[in-house]
């Protein structure tokens, strides 16, 4: 047996709102910096193609909860929930995998750097 959860339309419509405006400007400085990305030497793109793969999921939250504000029967709005969250997973999965490389990254260039210089003197 499912348990009944309340939501408020408040709140996702606020989240609607800024799920789809975070969306578009992530979608434009992805697209901008996957285009510049390419003068250097291809590989460059590939930041501004996540970017704009994240943009569009959080297209997808918007729409989704948009959908989700407009329906009344029942079985539809737990399917726009459930697409919602799922959105909203792969999201930040995504954001979460790419600060774990940022980090790790960091930490490469400190430690090479504390060992160049270590080796320099």
């Amino acid at each position: 047996m499912q348990k009944q959860v309340t939501i408020s339309k408040e709140n996702l419509a606020e989240l609607s709102r800024w799920a789809g405006l975070i969306a578009i400007v992530t979608i434009i400085t992805g697209s901008l910096s996957a285009i510049m990305g390419l003068f250097a030497l291809g590989i460059g793109a590939i930041p501004g193609v996540i970017a704009v793969f994240l943009g569009l999921k959080l297209r997808n939250v918007k729409n989704h909860a948009d959908r989700f504000l407009r329906e009344e029967e029942e079985g539809k709005t737990q399917e726009e929930i459930d697409l919602l969250i799922k959105n909203l997973v792969t999201y930040f999965k995504i954001q979460g995998i790419l600060i774990i490389i940022a980090l790790g990254v960091v930490g490469f260039s400190f430690i090479s750097g504390f060992l160049g210089l270590l080796f320099y003197y």
